[in-house]
């Protein structure tokens, strides 16, 4: 296995569950990469379509190695990912859903520019796809020239601790990651869980030496109807909540929660927020709206400390959260 690691540049990881419409068009784009030596690893997180029939003409082609894998059991994006890495010999791991794509060019523009920085990570453009056609493209992070962070100052853009003119969003598919890297910290997926990217990329980049932004080549995330992240129930708020008592336990284990505090609040309290968007935006009913918020008010006290919160935040913060249509508070 270590030999055969040696001569694969990556192995691009695709979990899939009943997405087999949206599959072809994903194998398709990796399948035309220029660059010729990769692996490319499906796992069937036992779909209900038939996957194995979709991944069978691209299975045997000598430009490229093509694995299949159906799990015994559903294990969530997490689990499948996990999967994957284990039976992965590339070098240089790396992510595609199903149903998204990337430019032609982009595996050799991310190994090229791996191999010659020596990073832990690397991270490329993502643009948002639709069914229809977009004027212009929607980037949900977009990056011009090659950059060099370390791990530390990718963690503050991440957590939205200070603006510098690039976004850096939690997502693990637009992404690139040395093998070895991964191995040493230790850091798999939460399997079975929501939100798994959250805590793979929060600990990825904690640990990190350097990372680099790729210029020029972009991952397309296809935005479908009806998928997990356009609808909602408790689930979303279980999860949300598990991961971030996993991230917590992880920071206390290491003796690094005190050093990370400020980063752990500003990421819970960004993606909290992005919880109650979403009851908003996928739930009409005013009731079940109400009983979700009232739920999710009761789950997120397993996740926050109150003085802590307290010593972290500002009052003008605390202020934006009562009155959020309040601009001016100027009292007439």
């Amino acid at each position: 296995m270590e030999t055969q690691r040696e001569n694969t540049p990556i192995s691009v990881i695709v979990p899939t569950y009943n997405t087999g419409k949206y599959l072809e068009r994903c194998m398709d784009s990796l399948m035309a990469q220029t660059l010729l030596w990769m692996e490319i690893i499906v796992i069937d997180d036992c779909s209900d379509d038939d996957i194995q029939s979709v991944v069978a003409p691209y299975l045997g082609r000598c430009d490229k190695i093509v694995r299949y894998e159906r799990l015994e059991q559903h294990q969530g994006p997490g689990g499948a990912r996990n999967k994957g890495i284990e039976l992965a010999s590339g070098t240089y791991i790396a992510f595609c859903d199903s149903d998204d794509w990337v430019d032609i060019t982009y595996f050799e523009d991310c190994v090229n520019q791996m191999e010659q920085s020596g990073a832990d990570i690397g991270m490329c453009s993502l643009v948002r796809s639709y069914d229809y056609t977009q004027k212009t493209p929607l980037y949900k992070c977009k990056y011009d020239r090659e950059l060099t962070l370390t791990g530390e100052y990718a963690l503050k853009v991440l957590t939205k601790q200070i603006d510098v003119g690039i976004l850096i969003i939690p997502s693990t598919v637009n992404k690139i990651y040395q093998r070895d890297y991964l191995d040493r910290i230790h850091l798999r997926f939460a399997e079975d869980k929501m939100f798994e990217d959250l805590l793979f990329s929060f600990l990825s980049m904690m640990h990190a030496e350097k990372i680099i932004c790729i210029p020029n080549v972009a991952y397309h995330h296809y935005k479908r109807p009806n998928s997990i992240v356009q609808s909602f129930d408790r689930k979303h708020i279980d999860d949300f909540v598990e991961i971030f008592s996993l991230l917590r336990r992880e920071l206390e284990t290491a003796g690094q929660f005190e050093r990370y505090r400020f980063h752990y609040y500003k990421f819970l309290e960004q993606f909290y927020n992005l919880i109650v968007r979403e009851i908003f935006e996928f739930v009409p009913d005013e009731a079940v709206r109400k009983g979700y918020l009232a739920y999710s008010f009761q789950k997120i006290k397993a996740v926050i400390n109150f003085d802590e919160y307290m010593e972290y935040t500002t009052a003008e913060q605390l202020r934006q959260h009562i009155q959020p249509h309040i601009t001016n508070t100027t009292i007439y």
